[in-house]
């Protein structure tokens, strides 16, 4: 059984959602959102989403270019990032400030039990994670389904300070960051 336990719940996954992706996410993610549902975890930093609406704003955004099967939003971070499952892959995530993937471990559980063991400092060395603590002090913490993140007027536009960073909705604004910089191709 996955243990979070500093998890903040938001909201039950309904069972529609569970059943529409069973066989394409894998048990552990299915475990996950029957027993916790959808909110956040290390330090409300890591937020569990819902995939479907991700993938209806998103989906053709999100790059995956290499192997077999689609990738499902399933985590996003507070700083923008999105977090996939990819069946040929495992856990990506994708940074959008710094316009770049990352692989997340092999599985789902991987993530979880890092976060849970080290804290702060995994999702330091898997996210880059250095600007959230300190723009929580400025703009306070922002809710399950606010970023902290910055709207670039060019795709060309250097990753922003952090004074540049604003409290917005979560999904416009991972929407809006794809849009303008384009798919991170992974």
């Amino acid at each position: 059984m996955l243990e979070i336990p500093d998890f903040a719940p938001h909201a039950p996954v309904d069972a529609a959602t569970a059943a529409a992706y069973e066989g394409l996410v894998p048990e552990e993610v299915l475990e996950l959102w029957e027993r916790y549902g959808y909110g956040s975890f290390g330090d409300g930093f890591v937020r569990v989403v819902d995939p479907h609406a991700y993938e209806a704003r998103i989906g053709n955004l999100l790059g995956k270019m290499i192997g077999d099967g689609r990738a499902v939003p399933i985590m996003v971070t507070a700083l923008a990032d999105v977090v996939l499952w990819e069946p040929d892959r495992g856990v990506t995530g994708l940074l959008l400030r710094q316009r770049r993937a990352v692989g997340l471990g092999s599985r789902p559980r991987t993530l979880l039990q890092l976060t849970a063991k080290h804290g702060r400092a995994h999702l330091a060395r898997a996210f880059d994670w250095a600007p959230y603590p300190e723009a929580v002090a400025r703009l306070g913490a922002p809710a399950y389904d606010e970023v902290l993140a910055h709207l670039p007027e060019r795709a060309d536009e250097p990753a922003p300070a952090l004074e540049a960073l604003a409290r917005r909705a979560a999904l416009p604004t991972v929407e809006a960051l794809l849009d303008r910089q384009g798919p991170i191709l992974h």
